[in-house]
């Protein structure tokens, strides 16, 4: 009767357990999702102004809206590495090392992102975070060279594509991707890449899209790190 209590007992404690875990992954991932908005939010706030100049309409819906939105990212991510994987060495080399970037750029954005919730748990900051809480946490984490590196990625990841989708090699490859899209299970992230292809072969030079955001991010990174503050 002894044993059988205290299995009981030990079957309690680990129900208690997962669901405590699993209520922790719930709150974490909400408070992702909310901070991820607030930076999308925040975007396309900064940069108005490109996003109603309809020479960058497709660009900039795709930028913005697409390449940064709020939602779950694990499909297209894991999906570009699929990708990644099955093409390898059957298209054009330039897009394979392109795509290696893109894998880049996602996980260290992800792993900023994670950072910076664990700080709003820290701090006991909601999803109703505003952009004084957000500023602080983002100074609290002291990773100035690891943003940069982020705003200089990102930029090298623009041109990057954009140089790509001007070749005619580019438009054989992709449709050597569309074809292994349902073998592979990649069908998703084929339709990302390809509307991020038709959005940046519109534009012949992306010079003032590409130099003013990475201008405007390094002026607002550098503004909060010396403890400015920005609306």
């Amino acid at each position: 009767m002894e044993t059988q209590t205290a299995y009981n007992d030990d079957n309690a404690t680990t129900n208690i357990h997962n669901t405590n875990h699993a209520l922790d992954g719930d709150i974490f991932l909400t408070l992702k999702r909310a901070l991820q908005k607030f930076q999308s939010n925040r975007l396309n706030t900064t940069y108005q102004d490109i996003k109603s100049n309809p020479e960058y309409d497709l660009m900039g819906d795709f930028f913005f809206n697409r390449l940064y939105a709020p939602e779950d990212f694990s499909f297209r991510d894991e999906g570009i590495k699929k990708l990644h994987r099955a093409l390898d060495g059957k298209v054009y080399s330039g897009m394979v090392s392109a795509v290696s970037k893109v894998i880049e750029l996602h996980e260290l954005s992800d792993a900023l992102d994670n950072l910076m919730v664990h700080k709003m748990i820290d701090g006991d900051i909601g999803t109703g975070m505003n952009m004084d809480q957000y500023q602080e946490i983002y100074r609290s984490l002291d990773n100035y060279d690891q943003r940069i590196y982020q705003i200089n990625l990102s930029t090298e990841v623009t041109r990057t594509f954009h140089r790509l989708s001007q070749k005619w090699i580019v438009a054989v490859s992709l449709n050597t991707v569309k074809s292994a899209a349902y073998f592979f299970k990649i069908k998703p992230v084929v339709d990302f890449i390809y509307q991020g292809y038709t959005a940046f072969r519109q534009i012949k030079n992306i010079d003032y899209f590409v130099n003013t955001i990475h201008d405007r991010e390094t002026a607002w990174h550098n503004e909060i790190w010396n403890g400015g503050t920005l609306n």
